[in-house]
This record gives structure tokens, sequence and C-alpha cells, in this order.
């Protein structure tokens, strides 16, 4: 019997921030987006008289919709960092991992299951949240033009730019998500080793590795490789020398590419050897947290 589904809403019932943390950013952006400084309120009515609006819209609104993800994905980040530390340590120190081990339910298949948690059920979430906040967002946004913009549907509706948009965060967001897993197995594995202090565990001995390093070589591969690890996957997923085009705001110019489907380079992604190596050191550490999972049963 596959019992995935059922620890993964396990995972939902148990952690109410999952619902908790996008509500509150949802929340903020709808505040600033709603009172916020009188300029930043009437700056769409103050475009639209702009006689050179029209060849600005395409670069504005697409930093509009995707400048939303930015705090929701910050938030994203914490919150899986914070669970996973947690996820496998807090059923051993409140001994509930004795109840579990006593179903019919194998360490792996609870391992696996925070991890589809982190890795996939989360980032779907945050995408969810960020298309329904985009589109509450359009809908404030036709309210304050209807009855000042004379074409509201193809000024904040364009349907192509929307499409296009929402897939490049979701694109951005699953390489981005493939990229970390070694991240993310090592804090499940810190998680199932850990007796106390996870975080201190989970940053000490890479921190160790760096003044090693530096003491006895000189070098630094040890902390460029956390660099390219934690960044690397922009410049490889992402076309960031695409054609660009310029729009001129209030004296300021927005670069945007000219076609957002010309941001995406999923070649050069997938052919990459840093994403198939880090993909087997993220297979390591998670094969090890299971095994740490059924050898200790406490703190």
């Amino acid at each position: 019997m596959n019992h995935l589904p059922l620890l993964i809403r396990r995972e939902f019932w148990e952690h109410r921030s999952f619902f908790i943390a996008p509500a509150v950013v949802a929340a903020i952006l709808i505040l600033i987006i709603t009172f916020g400084h009188p300029q930043f309120r009437h700056a769409s009515l103050d475009l639209v008289g702009n006689p050179e609006f029209e060849s600005k819209r395409y670069a504005i609104l697409t930093l509009l919709l995707t400048g939303v993800a930015v705090p929701y994905l910050i938030s994203m980040g914490f919150l899986t960092l914070f669970y996973l530390l947690d996820s496998l340590y807090a059923d051993r120190k409140d001994r509930s991992v004795l109840f579990w081990k006593s179903l019919p339910v194998s360490d792996r298949e609870t391992v696996i299951s925070k991890l589809v948690v982190a890795a996939v059920a989360l980032p779907l979430m945050t995408f969810g949240a960020v298309l329904a906040t985009n589109l509450l967002f359009g809908l404030i946004g036709s309210l304050r033009l209807s009855g000042t913009v004379e074409h509201v549907w193809s000024m904040v509706w364009e349907p192509r730019l929307w499409f296009a948009a929402h897939a490049l965060i979701l694109y951005s967001m699953a390489t981005m998500t493939l990229w970390y897993l070694p991240i993310l197995g090592w804090l499940l594995l810190v998680s199932a080793w850990a007796r106390r202090a996870v975080i201190l565990w989970a940053v000490l001995p890479i921190l160790a590795l760096m003044l090693l390093e530096y003491g006895f070589l000189q070098t630094f591969h040890v902390a460029h490789m956390l660099r390219d690890r934690f960044g690397g996957w922009f410049h490889l997923a992402l076309n960031t020398n695409a054609a660009e085009r310029a729009a001129d705001v209030d004296g300021s110019r927005i670069p945007m590419t000219g076609r957002l489907i010309d941001s995406i380079d999923p070649g050069t992604f997938f052919s990459s050897p840093g994403l198939w190596i880090g993909l087997i050191v993220a297979a390591g550490f998670i094969w090890a947290a299971i095994l740490l999972r059924r050898r200790r049963s406490e703190t």
C-alpha cells in the first residue's frame, strides 16, 4: 500500500505555517498596493497619460507580474529551511517517532514524504499564491483604470503576457528546486542526525571546512562551490543575454527581454554537470537520512 499521500497530508495537518506564511505575504502586498504612498497608488494613471506608455507597457507589466513572486519565494525559502531542519528532529524530540514506527509505514516513505512536501508541494502552493495575487492585483488595476482607459483588457489582461510571465515563474521555481536538492538533502540529513542545536549543525561543518581549507591550502574552493550552488542556477536556467528592450519610466531605465520565452534556457541548465552532480549528492544525503531514521528513535 502506498502511504505517501497520507504522509504528505499529515505534514499539512501538523504545519499550519504552510498556509499562514503565504497568507501573511499576500496581506502585506495587498496593503501596499491598496494603501501605499499616493504617488505609488496613482502611478498607473500617470503612465496612461504618457504618450510613450505603449512602448513601456510590456516591460512594466512583466516587472509587476514577475516581481510579485519575489516576496513569496523569500518566504518559501525560510519556511523550507526551518521545516526540513525540524522535520525528522522533532519526531525524536517529542518521542512521536515511536508511534510512527509502530505503524506500517517505512522510514523511506517518511523521509521521502518530507522531501516531496519541501520540493514539490510548497513550490506549487507558492506558485498558486503568486497567481492568485496577480489576479487580484489585475482586478484592482482594472477597477482603477475603468472610466479612464478605453481598452482596459489590453492594458492589464493581455493573455499572452500573463501566460508567458507565469510560465517563466513556474519554470524558474522548478529549476531552482532541482538545483537546490543537495541543500534540501543536507538539511534532512542534519535533522535526522543532530541531537540538539540543529541549525548550528547545519552550518558549523561547512564553516569548519572553509576554515580548514583556507588554513592549510589558502584557497576558497568550498566557498566558491557554495556560491555556485546558491546562485548558479540563475545563469544556467535563464538566458540573461537575451535581446533586451529598455523602458524609461520617470527617467529610470527598465531593461526587459523583448519576449519572455527568450529568457528560458533549459538546454544549458539540464546539460550542466553541476546539476547532475548535485542530484547525485542529494541522493546520497537522502539515503543517509533514511538510514539514520531507522537507527535513531530519540534525541
